[in-house]
């Protein structure tokens, strides 16, 4: 796959400092997250395919009027899964993770099961892979969506309520040339509005039609199964300490130049020397961060834990460092457990 945009050595990006307090400065780091499905490394050229048979009219919608009991009411579901891939698709080739990415709108599957999932049998992965010179497929075997529109009266506001709620789910397969083996996997995902007015009729009228709700459910999951198929860009809020500490201030000087060497040299040396608990923690927090921007996060986490562990040595508490401090070791610690995630979808093993 192209890692040319995404290379494990490039987690980390740090951006202008945003605001600061008396001691306090805030920046933004951009991380990267691996994705829910780990694609072949060896897989360049992805074909994304329609293998889902179309929801019958009748099945998931209800409606719910005031004094009313809910009631099944029949909608076309029909270009669903169309939506779906195209809109997958278009994200999908915005990232470049992929050199080449080909797609088939129209349902493959003639079964006529809208229950019962109809995976691609090996022989027909091997003939979609040759007619569209792709070696991976990406296949969509099922979109349900379950509808409903209710109406509420607001006694105390005097008002009328109307909401719309569409839940979709989608169940997905990836498949490999030459290969039977498969990973078989299923997003849900919910799209939401609601409506209020003094009118009745006029409640109703502000919510999305039915059948375009359903579209723009189906566009919503796919743009949004980008990053499960794909490693993601998360920014994160990090915060470094800038006390009266000589030193303490002298490491920042560094900082702003991105001079991260002498920064944590200047920072271990205010560990050492002082005998301040707080200036421990706050110099240990800011070499954990400095180690995270250069890529080292198990020497991140060492420092990060030792500034949490001074904390909570500290004779007065300190609530916002203590939460703030236990958050970022959390953070660290998820982020060691995907640095071989990361390595193996970004084929870097």
């Amino acid at each position: 796959m192209n890692t040319l945009k995404l290379k494990l050595i490039s987690l980390i990006f740090l951006s202008v400092f945003l605001s600061s307090c008396t001691n306090l400065l805030y920046t933004s780091l951009d991380v990267l997250r691996p994705a829910k499905v780990a694609f072949n490394p060896n897989a360049n050229n992805l074909l994304i395919v329609n293998n889902a048979v179309v929801q019958p009219v009748e099945y998931g919608h209800t409606t719910q009027l005031i004094n009313t009991k809910p009631k099944k009411v029949l909608v076309s579901a029909d270009s669903l899964g169309i939506f779906c891939i195209s809109s997958l698709t278009e994200e999908m080739q915005s990232k470049a993770f992929f050199l080449n990415v080909n797609f088939l709108l129209e349902t493959i599957n003639n079964s006529g099961d809208f229950n019962t999932n109809q995976l691609l049998t090996s022989e027909k992965v091997k003939q979609l892979c040759l007619e569209n010179n792709s070696n991976v497929v990406l296949s969509l075997d099922n979109i349900k969506v379950y509808d409903d529109l209710s109406e509420y009266f607001d006694s105390q506001q005097n008002s009328f309520l109307a909401s719309l709620e569409v839940k979709v789910e989608t169940d997905w397969s990836v498949h490999y040339i030459n290969s039977s083996k498969l990973t078989s996997v299923q997003f849900v995902d919910t799209v939401y509005w609601e409506a209020e007015s003094y009118k009745r009729k006029n409640t109703m009228s502000q919510l999305p039609l039915r059948y375009d709700a359903l579209i723009d459910a189906a566009i919503t999951a796919g743009k949004k199964s980008i990053d499960r198929f794909v490693p993601r860009w998360e920014k994160v809020d990090r915060y470094f300490y800038n006390p009266g500490n000589k030193l303490m201030r002298e490491a920042m000087d560094s900082v702003y130049v991105k001079n991260w060497k002498s920064a944590i040299d200047l920072w271990v040396s205010a560990y050492d020397s002082s005998k301040s608990k707080r200036i421990k923690s706050q110099a240990a927090n800011n070499i954990a961060i400095a180690y995270e921007i250069i890529g080292d996060i198990d020497k991140a986490f060492e420092y990060a834990t030792v500034s949490y562990y001074m904390l909570d040595q500290l004779n007065l508490y300190d609530y916002e460092s203590y939460v703030r401090t236990m958050e970022y070791v959390n953070d660290l610690s998820q982020r060691k457990k995907e640095i071989d995630i990361l390595k193996d979808q970004l084929g870097e093993k």
